[in-house]
This record gives structure tokens, sequence and C-alpha cells, in this order.
């Protein structure tokens, strides 16, 4: 389930992110956290941050861990890549 809202997450950001919005979440080290229900019925809290990678392009990260976090399971990521002309790689 945690893959699944991961890639929802990603999606969205992808259709509606601009590279100067990312520049300035990159730059204030900001990040955007939601809980959320899943299909499930379980609880699960995503992150989504951005970091600097080479020649000023931007790599968005999405994350997404059980509500109750737990040391043995890892945040299930995606992470996609916008260049400063608004093209993604994967």
């Amino acid at each position: 389930m945690a893959a699944k809202i991961a890639e929802e997450y990603l999606s969205r950001w992808r259709r509606a992110a601009v590279y100067d919005e990312l520049a300035v979440m990159e730059e204030n080290g900001d990040k955007d956290w939601a809980n959320v229900t899943g299909e499930d019925g379980s609880g699960y809290k995503v992150l989504a941050y951005v970091l600097p990678e080479a020649d000023r392009a931007l790599r968005l990260v999405i994350a997404v861990n059980d509500r109750v976090p737990r040391a043995t399971i890892a945040p299930v990521t995606r992470t996609v890549v916008m260049r400063p002309d608004g093209t993604y790689t994967e």
C-alpha cells in the first residue's frame, strides 16, 4: 500500500510542480508532510522534499512510512529529477 501511495503522490507532483517552486523549496529546506489513510485502512505518513542535483537539476523525493514507525521497516521512497527546463528524468 505504501508503494501505491508514493506513486500517487509522485504523479501529483509531476503534474503540478514548477521548477522555480521546487528550487525555493530546496533552498529553504522545506518539506511537505501529510497523514493519509490507505485503502487498507492503515495510517501512513507522506514526506516530500527536494534535493539538489548536478547542472541545477532538482531531485523530488516522496517517502511513505507507517504512521507508527517501526525500526525494522524502511520507508518506501520514489524519486524523480526535474531539470531547469521543466522536463523530468526517472
